[in-house]
C-alpha cells in the first residue's frame, strides 16, 4: 500500500483500527467467571414417590400464579413429593426472562436457588439486570462472584439446555408440569392433588403386587 493510498483512505483505516481496538477491549474487559455446573436442588424429598418437574419462566404471570400452588402441594404432601425446576424462558414474550433465569442459576452456585426464585416471582415486574443484582444483594450473596457470573453469561448454556429439554418433551408454554413423567393438563390445586393421589395409589398397588410375588 502506497503512502498516497494511505492518505486517501486514512479515515477508513482509522475507523477500522478503532473498531478492532474496541473489539479487543470488549473481549479483554468482559468479566470472567470460573464456572462449574451446580445441579439445581430439588424441593421436597429426593426419594419421593411422586416426582414433579416444572418448566417455568420467571417473568411469566401464569408461572407466578402457579408458584403458590406448588408451595401448597409441597407443604401438604411432605416427603411423598419432590419438585424439580427447569428453565423455560419465553424470550419472544418476556424480554427479561432469560437473564432472570441466568441470575437464578448464579444464585444457585451460592446455595440460594429457591430463595432467588422466590424473590424473582415476587417481583416479576422488576427484572432488569440492575434489579437482579439488587435481589442478590438482598439475599446476602457474594456480589463480586454473582456479578461476574451474570455479566459473563456463564449460565446461558444451562438455561438453554433446560429449554431444549422442554422442547424435546413437547413443552410449548409455561408453566408446564409433569408428574412422574406425565404432562399435567392444567395446574390448579384440585387437578394437581388428583394426579398426585392417583400416582400414590398406583405406587402402593405396585408395591403390594411385588410383595405378593415375593411371598409366592
Amino acid at each position: 500500500m502506497t503512502i498516497e493510498t494511505i492518505k486517501k483512505n486514512k479515515w477508513w483505516i482509522t475507523t477500522a483500527v478503532l473498531l478492532i481496538a474496541f473489539g479487543m477491549w470488549i473481549f479483554i474487559a468482559r468479566p470472567v467467571y470460573d464456572d462449574v455446573y451446580t445441579p439445581k436442588p430439588l424441593e421436597g424429598n429426593l426419594g419421593a414417590t411422586v416426582k414433579i418437574v416444572e418448566f417455568s419462566d420467571l417473568q411469566c404471570p401464569a408461572c407466578g400464579a402457579a408458584y403458590p400452588v406448588t408451595k401448597q402441594i409441597l407443604e401438604e404432601y411432605g416427603d411423598r413429593v419432590s419438585l424439580e425446576y427447569k428453565q423455560f424462558p419465553l424470550t419472544s414474550k418476556h424480554a427479561f426472562a432469560f437473564k432472570a433465569a441466568e441470575a437464578s442459576e448464579c444464585a444457585n452456585d451460592q446455595g440460594k436457588f429457591w430463595e432467588y426464585v422466590d424473590i424473582a416471582f415476587t417481583n416479576q415486574k422488576a427484572l432488569r439486570t440492575s434489579d437482579l443484582k439488587n435481589y442478590a444483594e438482598q439475599l446476602g450473596l457474594d456480589m463480586d462472584k454473582f456479578e461476574n457470573c451474570l455479566d459473563s453469561s456463564a449460565k446461558a448454556k444451562y438455561v438453554t439446555a433446560d429449554y431444549n429439554e422442554g422442547i424435546g418433551k413437547g413443552v410449548g408454554g409455561t408453566p408446564t408440569f409433569f408428574i412422574n413423567g406425565v404432562k399435567l393438563s392444567y395446574w390448579n390445586y384440585g387437578n394437581f392433588s388428583e394426579k398426585i393421589e392417583s400416582a400414590l395409589a398406583l405406587t402402593a398397588l405396585s408395591e403390594i403386587s411385588n410383595e405378593t410375588v415375593v411371598e409366592e
